[in-house]
């Protein structure tokens, strides 16, 4: 045979089956397809009835009724439904319930908002009254007197031996009083006043601790700074005594628990239960300052005071003063005021809320005309400067050996409320005593009910299994069944059966042991996706040939 016509008859027969194959491929794929379409309407119809077969009630009641045996100490406290439709009186306990976890969640509210305030003392105002005194020694006026004393009763003495003595005496004193010199004492003194609103007890309290002076708030606790300026020649006092500062010392010793530090006048000691000193250390708290000086001429003194304050006050410039109509305040009540300022005129940008347009006012204070609320407090502390100090003058006088100002000086301090402190914390103590009778009381009377709620269940599932069985026993006693062997499979760890084209149907092996399973409409359609999955297979299987074949030629 001629080889061109050889060749074309081999050309002819592998063209003949490549299309044969092709159109095998065609009808393969068009099986594959319809497969799918019915193993996926398979697939929704036994998750549709896997989905009513967890529905069912009486499962759920039976599951519950006989595992809740098995549990350890139980925590649930509700009832069943059905027990309210079949005791109507059960309501009554829903609504306690409802009430306790209101009464809960009250408590809970007002322990969180005592325990807020604890960070947040509450301040009280009261006042600090200052007294101004000083006394003389050794002045001209007082030595006179002496002498005139010691010179009436030397002429009442008789006798001359008696009159020797006498003499002999007084020339003594007479040398040592030529060797006095004349002196006198300036004394600066504090007392917290208590507030006009207190009950009598609380008076009474504070009075004997004033008088103990154990344990109450010492002047030296309530200023940080003391500066007393002698108005004396300079020239005649060069050793510079004529400037006198204190300066609070700084904590070194933590107060003892109880045990509240005192002390100046009246030494040191410790009460329960009396106000704690605002400065625990190691030197004593005073009730007042001494400065003794020699001289015999009236001095004018003028006396600085720096208060403690609690938040530190500041004076504000006049700019800010003016704007804000506030001469001291603290950095946060300023910043407060200014955030009230720019709510008030409504400077908060429209798009961006974090930045303030600066209104005439302001502009003037930060050189802008935009600025972000969070840089403004680092500005105003460019116009916050040191509280002003109070000013006392006084003269001090030496034609009296005591001398007494006839005037007090009041000034108002925001000092923490103590007491309400104390009966925060009393309260508190109360809530988180779980340790005591009450606690343990009523944590019994919850297992108690716990356990009371879990019979009352597992009575009820009881009741509605026999109600169910008695009604149907046949459908009941399959569905426990069914039940029970799905539990079975759960405890046993057994795997689903695997059905056609590898897909998972959800059949126990229960339902896989018995013939009628193998009865439903789901067997024609697992066979044709078998088939397709082995059409699939033999195909890929020539495929390969095919290709194998092509690479030897």
């Amino acid at each position: 045979m001629d080889p061109q016509a050889q060749a074309q008859m081999n050309q002819a027969q592998a063209q003949a089956q490549a299309q044969a194959q092709h159109q095998m491929q065609m009808q393969m794929q068009m099986q594959m397809a319809q497969a799918q379409a019915q193993a996926q309407a398979q697939a929704q119809a036994q998750q549709q009835a896997h989905t009513l077969r967890r529905k069912n009630a009486q499962d759920v009641l039976v599951g519950q009724g006989f595992r809740g045996l098995k549990r350890g100490r139980p925590t649930d406290r509700s009832l069943p439904p059905s027990l309210k439709r079949q005791v109507p009186e059960s309501a009554f306990y829903s609504d306690l319930q409802r009430m306790e976890k209101n009464l809960d969640w009250t408590v809970a509210r007002k322990r969180a908002e005592l325990t807020d305030g604890l960070s947040r003392p509450p301040k009280i105002k009261r006042t600090l009254r200052i007294f101004l005194s000083n006394t003389c020694s050794n002045q001209p006026f007082q030595l006179a007197e002496k002498q005139k004393g010691k010179d009436a009763s030397t002429s009442a003495d008789a006798g001359e031996a008696s009159d020797v003595k006498a003499e002999g005496a007084t020339e003594g004193a007479d040398g040592k009083e030529e060797d006095a010199v004349p002196s006198w004492t300036l004394r600066i003194e504090g007392r917290l006043l208590e507030p006009s609103f207190k009950s009598r007890a609380n008076t009474a309290l504070s009075a004997q601790a004033s008088i103990n002076r154990t344990g109450a708030q010492k002047f030296s606790n309530l200023i940080k700074t003391c500066v007393v300026e002698l108005m004396r020649d300079a020239s005649l006092y060069p050793d510079g005594s004529n400037i006198v500062e204190w300066h609070r010392p700084v904590s070194s010793v933590a107060p003892a628990s109880g045990m509240q530090a005192g002390g100046g006048a009246g030494g040191l000691g410790g009460t329960q239960g009396m106000e704690a000193p605002l400065v625990a250390s190691a030197e004593p708290a005073l009730d007042g300052f001494e400065i003794k000086r020699k001289g015999n001429v009236p001095t004018k003194v003028k006396i600085v005071l720096y208060p403690a304050y609690t938040p530190e006050r500041y004076s504000l410039s006049p700019e800010l003063a003016s704007l804000l109509d506030i001469r001291e305040e603290s950095r946060a009540g300023v910043i407060s005021a200014l955030w009230s300022y720019v709510k008030e005129k409504k400077l908060l940008d429209e798009t961006d809320r974090k930045k303030v347009k600066c209104d005439s006012a302001l502009r003037s204070l930060f050189n802008t005309e935009t600025i972000n609320f969070h840089h403004m407090p680092e500005v105003v502390n460019r116009h916050l400067h040191p509280a002003q100090p109070i000013v006392l003058e006084y003269w001090i006088r030496t034609d009296k050996a005591e001398y007494k100002h006839s005037t007090a000086y009041d000034i108002e301090l925001d000092l923490e409320d103590l007491a309400i402190r104390q009966k925060q914390h009393n309260v508190l103590a109360q809530f988180d005593g779980a340790n005591d009778a009450t606690a343990k009381e009523i944590g019994e009377l919850d297992d108690k009910i716990a356990q009371a709620a879990a019979t009352i269940r597992n009575r009820a599932s009881a009741r509605d299994f026999l109600a169910s069985f008695a009604k149907d026993p046949q459908g009941q006693l399959t569905t426990w069944i069914a039940s029970q062997a799905r539990d079975l499979d759960a405890i046993l760890g057994n795997s689903t059966t695997p059905g056609a084209a590898g897909s998972v149907a959800s059949f126990t092996a229960e339902e896989m042991r018995r013939a009628e399973t193998f009865k439903g409409t789901w067997v024609d359609e697992a066979v044709i996706v078998n088939e397709a999955q082995r059409l699939a297979e033999k195909l890929q299987e020539l495929q390969n040939q095919a290709a194998q074949q092509g690479q030897s030629m």
